[in-house]
């Protein structure tokens, strides 16, 4: 009988293991699967930022502009993190299926 309950809790724990590491691959290898979606939203899109002297200016997104795109969790949910911007970079947090952005941090000082 002990064997038995053993051999349950051992099969149990494999298929979680399945489930949970299938979840995880396909969210973290998500990044071709939404590259085209999140691509989609950027691109066209201007970021605002301020010169030294205070006025606003525009950085307008390009393809080659999105340099990474990293799995990461926003308010408990999925997201990703997209790098944009080559000397003038953000960090854009986007929800998971990449077609709206839900944060922006600026990288750089003005």
């Amino acid at each position: 009988m002990k064997g038995k309950t053993i051999g349950y809790f051992i099969l149990v724990a494999l298929v979680i293991a399945v489930i949970a590491s299938a979840g995880y691959m396909a969210f973290s290898g998500g990044d071709k699967n939404v590259r085209p979606a999140i691509e989609k939203t950027l691109v066209g899109t201007n970021l605002t930022y301020y010169s030294i002297a205070g006025q606003p200016m525009n950085y307008t997104i390009m393809q080659d502009d999105i340099l990474s795109i990293e799995p990461t969790t926003y308010k408990g949910n999925d997201a990703w993190i997209v790098r944009v911007g080559k000397s003038l970079s953000w960090n854009l947090t986007m929800n998971a299926d990449g077609t709206q952005v839900l944060d922006s941090e600026q990288l750089f000082r003005t």
